[in-house]
């Protein structure tokens, strides 16, 4: 969010250089930093404790009819994890695969594909809990969770291959 009273304007130089040349740093920095995160609650790490934690949301909760919609709600529509990401993310490397042709890129983009569905499912899964006190639900999307935890890492790890 800008500052009160800011505004900026953005002017594209007239040669803007090749993008081709910055998306495989970008793509490779990014899978980077999923493969090898400082702590255990990024990347794949992250997903595979939520995988294990969200098992017993409904205990650790006094309002789940609230809490745990809301919760699958800004997984499937905000913030940066969840669907709302993967599907970003899916359509970055959708376009990216436009202008490289690279087997690594084309995986990379199958495969967050496949995590951005499962991640729409695991949302659902966490909501109805919240509605019904399931916890099975919850139970559900843990196994999800460390499925996905898998997917992107393989995501990650053909996307770490891109060469320039």
């Amino acid at each position: 969010m800008s500052a009160k009273h800011r505004s900026f304007t953005v002017i594209a130089p007239e040669n803007p250089p090749s993008p081709q040349g910055r998306i495989i740093p970008a793509i490779t920095a990014c899978a980077g930093a999923f493969l090898d995160p400082p702590i255990a609650n990024l990347g794949h790490r992250g997903i595979e404790k939520a995988g294990t934690r969200v098992r017993t949301w409904l205990q650790r909760t006094d309002n789940p009819q609230q809490d745990l919609p809301q919760a699958a709600l800004l997984m499937e529509k905000a913030g940066t994890g969840g669907a709302l990401f993967r599907n970003l993310y899916r359509d970055f490397l959708a376009e990216c695969s436009q202008l490289l042709d690279s087997s690594h890129l084309r995986t990379g983009h199958a495969l967050y594909s496949e995590a951005a569905a499962l991640w729409t499912e695991v949302a659902a899964l966490i909501a109805e809990a919240g509605g019904s006190g399931k916890a099975q639900c919850l139970t559900q999307a843990g196994t999800i969770l460390c499925d996905l935890s898998r997917v992107e890492r393989e995501a990650m790890q053909a996307l770490s291959r891109l060469q320039e």
